[in-house]
């Protein structure tokens, strides 16, 4: 086996069939790879699906509590035969060169983390969390693409798309547990303080399935928040981006009205919700679309403050990235 492919997967039966689908149709010879499912708790009869599959290439089927993306993913690599692993998501459609891609990447050396590209699934339900996603996940891929940038940032890891070597997994330790989001960002945070190199590949093309809502999207803000406090007080040491440093560098003003409304986001929600159901009913016309990301957009960032807040935590403007105690 040249490469193990690992994918997680929790109660959606019909939609990690579409992924093997086209994973079972790579143009890397099947004798050189396998796929390992790790079912983490599905009630929907996935696991009697997937016995049913018979494809060319090896292909195991794994059954476990449910204990989260990092418990799923731990337990895919330490299951693995190959010397290099594959984290895929369970709704993501594969170009067929992606495994290809991905194996010539480590040709050169093992110390490495390859960075695969995410772009929205054509054949996404049309949403405004699919838009969002689209402006920001897949424009930042576009631009990375463009601009034919290769070397990728410790902040930026996100195992969605991923590859490394499985020795590197079990000298790190695998995921921690305890994070039930941005566990691949704290590993990756461990990975690179341990001297990998992350690299970006952007022949190896995954298109995600988002099917996600407004409510999802808000209440994930909140999970995020939760695991970045976590994240930040794991990792001191560790520049934050993201929300942290676009709170960090705002206007004294702008972030004391933003601190307001996430004292109340229920407040808040009342007068942006509005604006985000109006959005999502009226996608086509670009004014109430662009107007309802927006307000989501705002939304998903009180959320995420006001769980920040909750937890003790702020950022030290006007240190970019820096956190602290509250």
């Amino acid at each position: 086996m040249d490469i193990s492919i690992v994918i997680p997967t929790f109660n959606r039966r019909e939609m990690v069939r579409r992924t093997l689908e086209t994973l079972f149709a790579q143009t890397f010879p099947a004798d050189k790879y396998e796929v390992i499912v790790v079912v983490d708790g599905s009630t929907d009869g996935t696991a009697a699906m997937l016995r049913t599959l018979k494809p060319a290439c090896r292909f195991r089927v794994i059954e476990q509590e449910n204990r989260g993306l990092a418990g799923a993913r731990n337990t895919g690599f330490r299951e693995a035969d190959a010397g290099l692993v594959l984290f895929l998501d369970d709704d993501m459609m594969c170009d067929q060169g992606l495994v290809a891609a991905h194996v010539a990447a480590h040709e050169t050396t093992c110390q490495l983390v390859a960075f695969g590209v995410i772009f929205l699934s054509a054949d996404s339900p049309p949403s405004l969390a699919a838009e969002c996603f689209n402006r920001e996940i897949g424009a930042f891929h576009l631009r990375q693409n463009q601009s034919g940038r290769k070397a990728w940032q410790q902040i930026e890891c996100v195992f969605s798309n991923t590859s490394l070597s499985r020795a590197s997994l079990i000298e790190a330790g695998g995921f921690d547990e305890t994070f039930r989001m941005r566990e691949d960002l704290e590993l990756g945070a461990r990975l690179c303080n341990a001297g990998l190199h992350a690299w970006y590949i952007n022949s190896a093309v995954a298109y995600h399935c988002y099917n996600k809502n407004i409510d999802d999207l808000v209440q994930d803000a909140e999970a995020f928040a939760t695991a970045d406090v976590m994240f930040a007080r794991k990792h001191p040491e560790t520049p934050m981006q993201g929300q942290w440093s676009r709170y960090a560098t705002e206007p004294l003003w702008k972030r004391k009205v933003r601190r307001i409304a996430a004292l109340s986001p229920a407040i808040a929600d009342c007068f942006l919700e509005p604006v985000c159901d109006l959005g999502e009913q009226f996608l086509s016309v670009p004014m109430l679309r662009n107007a309802g990301v927006r307000a989501l957009q705002m939304r998903r960032w009180i959320h995420w403050l006001h769980k920040v807040i909750a937890l003790g935590m702020a950022c030290s403007a006007p240190e970019q990235g820096k956190v602290k105690q509250m």
